[in-house]
């Protein structure tokens, strides 16, 4: 991995019409590092991770993301960031190896077909690469997701409920793929209820509680 990230939430708080929804949120997490996020429905964990991937503005507190040269500037975060998320939608009239190249084109990175149907092969989607996603099943396209960030192998991993709508097979490739990018050196941060996911994080933070605990 060319490039290893570390990530600073600092006083981080968010809240919508004047109703807080978390606050005082502070945190560090390193290059090969799990963060864990969990809470309540409604307590803010897709929300925090919109946050530190720019998606959304905190409406207090600072996100900081350094690389191996210092801060990293707003084009280098745009290709170092992956995201797994129930509310990121594919185009149905593509395949699935159509999407993955796409994805991965937004992300400003190169992947061939030889790459997507690798990824596809990675997550068990071999049989299907080539059929519409239309075709597919909400684990399937939850599969695809996964085989995008195996695809891009981003420097940071943003996880929200990576293995909802999975079955065993799939859950045990959410695990190995996790523990695969942090031996790569990546930084991964899952929001998750699922204590098994949770078991990989060594810091966690507990929303409604405003609180890091190591593990």
């Amino acid at each position: 991995m060319d490039l290893s990230m570390s990530v600073e939430l600092v006083n981080l708080g968010k809240k919508y019409n004047h109703k807080g929804l978390f606050q005082g949120i502070n945190a560090v997490i390193k290059a090969g590092q799990c963060l864990g996020i969990t809470g309540s429905n409604g307590s803010g964990k897709t929300t925090l991770l919109k946050l530190i991937a720019g998606i959304e503005q905190p409406s207090e507190g600072y996100v900081y993301m350094k690389g191996n040269r210092g801060d990293l500037r707003r084009e280098e975060r745009v290709g170092s960031i992956g995201m797994v998320s129930p509310q990121i939608a594919f185009y149905d009239a593509m395949t699935g190896i159509e999407n993955i190249m796409f994805f991965c084109s937004c992300s400003l990175r190169r992947c061939s077909i030889k790459d997507a149907q690798e990824g596809c092969m990675r997550v068990g989607l071999d049989g299907y690469s080539d059929d519409l996603v239309s075709t597919y099943s909400t684990g399937m396209k939850q599969r695809l997701k996964l085989a995008i960030m195996l695809v891009f192998q981003p420097t940071l991993w943003l996880l929200d409920e990576p293995s909802s709508n999975l079955d065993a097979v799939g859950k045990k490739i959410v695990g190995n793929s996790i523990k695969s990018a942090l031996q790569d050196g990546a930084t991964v941060i899952v929001a998750t209820n699922e204590c098994w996911e949770l078991g990989y994080a060594s810091e966690h933070i507990i929303l409604g509680e405003c609180s890091v605990d190591s593990i």
